[in-house]
C-alpha cells in the first residue's frame, strides 16, 4: 500500500467514524433530529398542491421555513401525496446513499484516470466518508439534499476536467441555484475561461428560476428573494462576536470575535481580502493538472469559508479534498493538507462538545474544566476552520515546492525551494 493511499484511508476512515458517532448520537439522544429539514420539503411541498404560500408554512413541531427558490419544491411534490412526511424522508435518504455511491464512483475513476489505484477498500471507505463523515451525516439525519448537491460538484468538476463544459455548467449550477453561495465556483470557470461552462451554469440558473415564476408567480418568487434569499446573510448573528455555540465554519467567525464592534459588513470583506491573496497565488499560471487542482481546492475551500456557512457544507469540497489525497506529491505541502484534512474531519462546534460532554459519563467538575478550556479556542474558531486553512497552506506551499511561486529568501528553508 503507497503512502498516499494510506493518507486517504486515514481520512476517509476518521471522516466516516466521526460521523457514525454523530448518527448514534442522534438515535439515542435526538431523535427529533431525524427528518428535521425533510418535514420542512414535506409541508411546502403540501403548501404548494394547495396553492398555499411556501414560505409561510412551517412544521408542528419545528419553526423552520422553507428557504429554496420556488422551483426547487417541484422535487418533493411527490412527498406531498402521502399524509406523512416519513416516505419521502426514507426516499431522500435512498436518493442521498445513490448520490454518494455514483460521486464514490466518479471520484475512485478519475482519480485512476490521473495514474493512481485507487483498491476495493478505498472506495469502500470512499463511500462511506461521503454517505456518512462527520459534516454529511447531520446532512443525512436531517433529510437534507447536499448529498445531491455534492455530487453535482464533483459531476461538475470531474466533468470540467475532462474538458465536457456544457454539462459541467449544468451540473455546477444545481448547487448554486439551490444555496446560492456555491455560484463562487464561477470565480474558477472565469479563471480557466471555460465560456461554454459559464454559459451552461447561467442558462440553467436562469432556466429554473423562469420556471419557478412561471408556475408559482411574481408573489411566491418576491416572497422568495425578500424572506427567504435576503436574509440568509445572517449578518445578526455576527453582531459582537458570533457566539461560540453556532455551527459555522466560516472566517467571519474570528473577524467578529477579534473584532466584535465593526459594522458586521466588514467581516464580510475582511474574510473576502484574507482569501483573495491565496486565491491569486492558486491561480497564478496554473501549469500542470495538479496546480489546477489546488486552484480548484482554493475556490472550494474560499467558497466556504467566505459566506456564514455551516460546518456540514465543509461536505462540498470533497472534489478536490479526494483527488488532491492522492494527487498532492510528497513534501511539506503535502504534509500539511493531510493534517489539515484530518483536522477538518473534527466537525465541532462549543455547542457540540457541550451536547457530547452531557452525553458521556464525565462527573461535572471534569466536564466544566473541558469547556472552559475549550471555549477560547472554538469561539474564535472550529477544527474544520482550522483544518480547512491549513489544507490552503498545504496547497501554497506546494506551488512554492513545485517552483510555481517565488517567496522571500528567508521563508524558503520553510516553505521549500521554489523559484528565486
Amino acid at each position: 500500500m503507497t503512502d498516499r493511499s494510506r493518507d486517504a484511508l486515514a481520512v476517509f476512515a476518521t471522516g466516516a467514524l466521526l460521523g457514525v458517532a454523530i448518527l448514534g448520537n442522534y438515535a439515542v439522544n435526538r431523535p427529533g433530529t431525524f427528518g428535521l429539514n425533510y418535514r420542512v420539503y414535506h409541508v411546502a411541498a403540501e403548501a404548494a398542491l394547495a396553492g398555499g404560500d411556501l414560505y409561510a408554512v412551517t412544521p408542528a413541531d419545528s419553526g423552520y421555513h422553507y428557504v429554496y427558490p420556488p422551483a426547487a419544491v417541484l422535487a418533493f411534490l411527490p412527498s406531498a401525496l402521502f399524509e406523512s412526511w416519513v416516505p419521502g424522508f426514507l426516499a431522500m435518504t435512498a436518493v442521498s446513499v445513490a448520490a454518494s455511491a455514483v460521486a464514490a464512483r466518479l471520484l475512485a475513476d478519475y482519480v485512476e484516470s490521473l495514474g493512481y489505484d485507487v483498491g476495493r477498500l478505498e472506495r469502500v471507505l470512499l463511500f462511506s466518508f461521503l454517505l456518512a463523515s462527520a459534516h454529511s451525516a447531520p446532512s443525512l439525519g436531517y433529510g437534507q439534499v447536499n448529498h445531491v448537491l455534492t455530487l453535482a460538484l464533483v459531476a461538475g468538476f470531474v466533468g470540467l476536467a475532462r474538458d465536457r463544459e456544457t454539462g459541467a455548467g449544468v451540473a455546477l449550477a444545481v448547487p448554486a441555484f439551490v444555496k446560492v453561495f456555491p455560484a463562487a465556483v464561477g470565480l474558477w470557470l472565469l479563471r480557466r475561461r471555460a465560456w461554454r461552462a459559464i454559459g451552461a451554469a447561467v442558462g440553467t440558473a436562469a432556466s429554473l428560476f423562469g420556471l419557478g415564476l412561471v408556475v408559482f408567480g411574481v408573489d411566491t418568487t418576491r416572497t422568495y428573494v425578500t424572506d427567504a434569499l435576503l436574509p440568509q446573510r445572517e449578518t445578526a448573528d455576527f453582531v459582537g462576536g458570533l457566539p461560540p455555540g453556532k455551527s459555522f465554519v466560516t472566517l467571519r467567525r474570528p473577524l467578529s470575535v477579534l473584532f466584535p464592534n465593526a459594522d458586521p459588513v466588514w467581516y464580510a470583506v475582511g474574510a473576502a481580502a484574507l482569501l483573495a491573496p491565496v486565491l491569486a497565488a492558486l491561480y497564478y499560471r496554473p501549469r500542470t493538472v495538479t496546480d489546477r487542482h489546488v486552484a480548484v481546492h482554493g475556490t472550494l475551500v474560499a467558497m466556504v469559508l467566505a459566506f456564514p456557512s455551516l460546518l456540514l457544507y465543509y461536505a462540498y469540497t470533497a472534489f478536490s479534498l479526494v483527488v488532491l489525497l492522492y494527487d498532492l506529491p510528497a513534501g511539506r505541502g503535502r504534509q500539511l493538507f493531510v493534517a489539515g484534512a484530518l483536522l477538518a474531519n473534527v466537525s465541532l462546534s462549543y455547542g457540540n462538545l457541550r451536547e457530547t460532554l452531557w452525553a458521556l459519563p464525565v462527573g461535572p467538575t471534569a466536564r466544566q474544566a473541558i469547556l472552559d478550556a475549550a471555549l477560547p479556542v472554538l469561539r474564535l474558531g472550529t477544527p474544520v476552520l482550522w483544518g480547512s486553512l491549513l489544507t490552503l497552506a498545504g496547497c501554497l506551499v506546494y506551488r512554492v515546492e513545485s517552483g510555481a511561486l517565488s517567496v522571500p529568501a528567508p521563508l524558503r528553508g520553510v516553505l521549500g525551494d521554489g523559484d528565486a
